[in-house]
C-alpha cells in the first residue's frame, strides 16, 4: 500500500512571513496540529504545536512577534507519492517525526500523519485476522491428519488409528458419528 492511498490530500499551509499568532489560529480553524510552511508557494519546512509551545509559549515570548520562519522546522523531510506505507513508518520513526509532506514531481499533493498510520495499521490488523479466520476454518473442515495409535479424545478409547478432525483427534468410529 502506497502513501498516496492514505495521505490527506487538502493540506494546510501559511507563508514564511505569517505571523505566529495567525498560524495558531490558522490551526484551531482548520482543527490541525501542523502548518506546512510555504514561501512562494514551496514548501520549506513545517510548524507544530510542539514548535509553538517550545518556541514561544515556553520562552513568553508573543507570538505576534515572530513569524513562521523564525520557528518553524526545517529542512522538510518528505516522501513521494508512490512510496510504501511501511517505509514512510520507519522514516517517521527514524527521524521521530510525526508528519510527513507528500511532494510529487516538486509540488505539495499532500500530506501523511502517524495516525493516518495508526487507523491503516488497524484496518489491515483487523482484515488479516479475518483472513486467518477465514483459512483456520477452511484448514479445519477440510484438512486431516491421521495417527497410527492413541488415545480418541471424543470417547477416550484406545484405537489404532486416530484422525485429527476440526482440531480432533478421533477414532474411526467417532469420526463416523460426528460427520
Amino acid at each position: 500500500m502506497s502513501v498516496r492511498e492514505i495521505m490527506t490530500r487538502n493540506v494546510v499551509t501559511a507563508e514564511s512571513n505569517t505571523k505566529a499568532s495567525e498560524a495558531g489560529e490558522k490551526m484551531i480553524k482548520h482543527n490541525v496540529g501542523s502548518l506546512i510552511v510555504t514561501e512562494k508557494g514551496e514548501p520549506v519546512g513545517v510548524v507544530t504545536e510542539r514548535d509553538l509551545v517550545l518556541k514561544i509559549v515556553s520562552k513568553d515570548v508573543k507570538p505576534s512577534s515572530l513569524m513562521l520562519k523564525d520557528v518553524m522546522t526545517q529542512p522538510l523531510v518528505t516522501v513521494e507519492p508512490n512510496e510504501s506505507i511501511s517505509d514512510a513508518a520507519r522514516k517517521m520513526v527514524r527521524l521521530d517525526i510525526r508528519r510527513l509532506p507528500v511532494i510529487e514531481n516538486d509540488k505539495l499533493v499532500g500530506i501523511v500523519t502517524d495516525t493516518d498510520m495508526i487507523a491503516v495499521s488497524s484496518e489491515l490488523t483487523n482484515i488479516l485476522a479475518d483472513i486467518i479466520e477465514m483459512n483456520r476454518e477452511h484448514i479445519s473442515f477440510h484438512e486431516s491428519k491421521k495417527l497410527t495409535q492413541g488415545i480418541c479424545e471424543r470417547c477416550g478409547g484406545l484405537s489404532e488409528s486416530l484422525e485429527l478432525v476440526n482440531g480432533t483427534l478421533v477414532c474411526e468410529s467417532c469420526k463416523d458419528e460426528e460427520f
